[in-house]
């Protein structure tokens, strides 16, 4: 049998219980509800009872007041006996006092004996009660389903209110942020718990309403954390917060040892290379070798020159990941020297290409090695990815306070998307057939500039051409 229709929605056949000690009402809340479902009866608690536990009840209908108990009381043991049962209270009289403590007790709704007078509202009010219980016994359901996944996880929950600048959390979250007792905390004392450095990176996420972040806590510990803006409430975030501290820890344990083995590796081979180059550097000097043998000898010692600039830069690499950066010898030196000399030997291997070189001549204090590496890379890239035709313009400006060195080609533009990565490792843009190496220059010249106390940055468009710059403090 269906009920009626509440809202245009139709509802399975409910089962009452009416709980009153007047005999004709009873019978009065029977005729009406028999028609959208079945109903049981009670005259009183001890009844009421038994008969709860030994049916599975959508709705009970409770007289307030059931000498010589009130009807709070009276749902109190039904539901001891059956947690969650949806009930609506029923009185002959009571004032606001009374419908208020009958809410207060968790009832559906309270309505006065006055409403036998309209079957139909009474059954509306009672199919809609029922729809309420139901969906608040889904709603417990699924928050205990949550809560059991959330402990099973080991996961704490927060909650912030871009209003009020506050954070909530559970125990969970307090203990993995070390936060002082209680469940409520500013803004401030939670950002406080985060290096100085990664809290900008907090702020930003509470304020876009988004945060995916992994962030190290204190003594070692790292935890993720992860948040979004309620659905139906835009003032509010609800996350998760989980400690990522064994993760974490090796992840940095692999790295380092991918790190070390690449520094081995890389080491013991440039002995070899360094045999083979000057093996055959001896062997081109050589009278007896023809043409064809010369080609070859020196076709050797080009590559392992290559070879050896390539396992250079992968030791390179190796000392920026793990974590010591690139020494560097400073000293005082005419620096428009050196730039010259890299541009000179630039020149001898780009036949034809026209390189200007723009320098004050003032003396900067930098490693000579490192910054011919540097000078190097970004006029042999220039050289590489401009139009023949066209010049590559080589400048060095100093003043009292820095030393700026720039190198400009033209040519097919860096895209802006390209321009945020070119200096990772391992990154390559441009044409394929001129791509060599392993794309570490860039990644490399920028930690020596960096180890310099500089920057290195690029300004690439299709009116402008491309421009790298390095600004060194003096």
């Amino acid at each position: 049998m269906l009920g009626e229709a509440v809202g245009g929605v139709m509802h399975d056949s409910p089962r009452f219980l009416i709980i009153d000690d007047d005999a004709v009402d009873r019978l009065g809340l029977k005729k009406a509800l028999s028609t959208i479902g079945r109903v049981d009866e009670a005259a009183d608690a001890t009844a009421a009872v038994e008969s709860v536990k030994n049916a599975p009840y959508d709705l009970v209908l409770v007289d307030y007041f059931l000498p010589p108990l009130r009807g709070p009381e009276v749902l109190r043991q039904l539901r001891e006996v059956r947690p969650g049962l949806s009930a609506v209270f029923l009185s002959g009289h009571g004032g606001e006092r009374v419908a208020a403590e009958a809410m207060r007790s968790g009832a559906e709704n309270y309505l006065s004996k006055t409403v036998l007078t309209n079957p139909t509202q009474l059954r509306k009010i009672c199919l809609t009660a029922v729809e309420s219980g139901r969906l608040r016994i889904e709603a417990d359901r699924a928050h205990a389903r949550l809560e059991l996944a959330v402990e099973a996880a080991s996961l704490g929950t927060w909650s912030f209110d871009s209003e009020a600048r506050q954070f909530r959390g559970d125990a969970r979250f307090r203990a993995l942020l070390a936060l002082p007792p209680g469940s409520v905390w500013s803004e401030e004392k939670v950002l406080g718990v985060f290096p100085e450095n990664e809290r900008l990176a907090l702020y930003q996420g509470l304020t876009r309403g988004e945060v995916a972040l992994r962030l190290p806590v204190f003594q070692g510990q790292w935890v993720d954390l992860r948040g979004r803006t309620e659905l139906h409430s835009p003032r509010n975030m609800f996350g998760i917060a989980l400690d990522v501290t064994a993760q974490k820890t090796e992840e940095q344990r692999s790295s380092s040892l991918r790190e070390q083995l690449m520094g081995i590796a890389s080491h013991d081979l440039k002995n070899p290379l360094s045999a083979v180059t000057a093996a055959s550097s001896i062997l081109a000097r050589s009278p007896n070798l023809n043409e064809r043998e010369r080609g070859f000898v020196t076709h050797i010692r080009n590559s392992a020159e290559r070879m050896t600039n390539l396992i250079v830069q992968l030791l390179d690499l190796t000392r920026v990941r793990l974590g010591g950066g690139l020494p560097v010898a400073r000293q005082q030196i005419p620096l428009h020297r050196l730039i010259e000399g890299v541009v000179n030997e630039l020149r001898l291997a780009s036949v034809g290409r026209e390189v200007i070189v723009q320098a004050d001549t003032s003396d900067v204090s930098v490693d000579p090695d490192r910054f011919a590496q540097v000078a190097s890379n970004l006029i042999g890239n220039a050289l590489k990815h401009s139009v023949k035709e066209s010049a590559v313009l080589v400048t060095l400006k100093v003043n009292e306070n820095e030393a700026v060195f720039s190198v400009h080609n033209h040519g097919t533009p860096i895209s802006a998307d390209a321009q945020k990565l070119i200096f990772e490792p391992f990154v390559q843009v441009g044409d394929k057939a001129q791509r060599d190496g392993l794309g570490l220059g860039l990644h490399i010249s920028r930690e020596i500039v960096r180890a310099h106390g500089g920057t290195l940055t690029v300004h690439s468009t299709v009116e402008e051409g491309t421009t790298f710059t390095v600004h060194l403090p003096r």
